[in-house]
């Protein structure tokens, strides 16, 4: 295995630079007590995570000794831990301190090397991170939280960035509907700008205003929220540098 420069995966989340008001309100609500504990124990979460790692892998050509992947907004670690057996290298990046160490916390009781798979918190995504120490990725995934982002357009720029020419972003999200309007009640909207998920529409703008080209948009799956009347349907979304 290749090496790679040394990641902070311990330590206070500082913040680089102003945060707004929502990446500040969902840093806050990911880091309360329990939240990050428990997180990968909710109802339906790892099913889901295998589904949508199933439809990324019918999208892109992970090859388990070459393929280098940054899981942006990774939580606790669910999407990393499927995509894992077919990648060479995952770096999670999370904006919850207690997310990157409950994600630490299972690598290492997995017995796996931080070469292979670790996590690092960065507040605010950006250009030039100083804590990825110059990394670019063969593929960029994340899964169920471009809701979470005050701006999609910003935030796909800043990722691209991270890309290796030639490389691939994958987005998994909610496709907009009237039953995915109502997953999240409304005193979770401080922390879901993004209520009801995205159109296709609004995720190639996003793509394409960021230098992405080849975009496509596949539903993946669909599940049953418990706020929900009617089943609502996921996306995986790709785009290349």
């Amino acid at each position: 295995m290749a090496e790679h420069p040394t990641l902070p995966t311990h330590g206070h989340c500082r913040g680089l630079g102003q945060t707004n008001g929502i990446e500040e309100a969902n840093k806050q609500f990911f880091n309360s007590a329990g939240i990050a504990e428990h997180y990968s124990e909710r109802p339906g979460a790892l099913e889901c995570a295998r589904r949508l790692v199933a439809a990324m892998l019918k999208l892109y050509h992970f090859a388990e000794e070459e393929t280098t992947v940054m899981d942006f907004a990774c939580g606790t670690g669910l999407i990393s831990r499927e995509l894992a057996p077919h990648a060479k290298s995952i770096v999670g990046v999370d904006i919850s301190q207690n997310m990157v160490d409950m994600y630490n916390l299972s690598v290492y009781n997995q017995g796996i090397s931080p070469d292979e798979m670790r996590a690092v918190c960065i507040p605010a995504i950006k250009e030039d991170e100083e804590h990825l120490k110059g990394m670019t990725f063969d593929v960029i995934v994340c899964a169920n939280a471009y809701h979470h982002f005050a701006s999609i357009d910003s935030v796909t720029k800043s990722l691209v960035s991270y890309l290796k020419q030639g490389a691939s972003l994958l987005v998994a999200d909610l496709i907009k509907s009237q039953s995915s309007e109502e997953i999240f009640p409304s005193n979770a909207h401080h922390i879901v700008p993004h209520t009801g998920g995205f159109t296709a529409e609004e995720v190639r703008n996003a793509f394409e205003g960021a230098g992405l080209h080849n975009f496509s948009f596949t539903k993946a799956t669909n599940a049953m929220p418990r706020h929900a009347t009617e089943s609502v349907t996921f996306f995986v979304a790709r785009g290349d540098k």
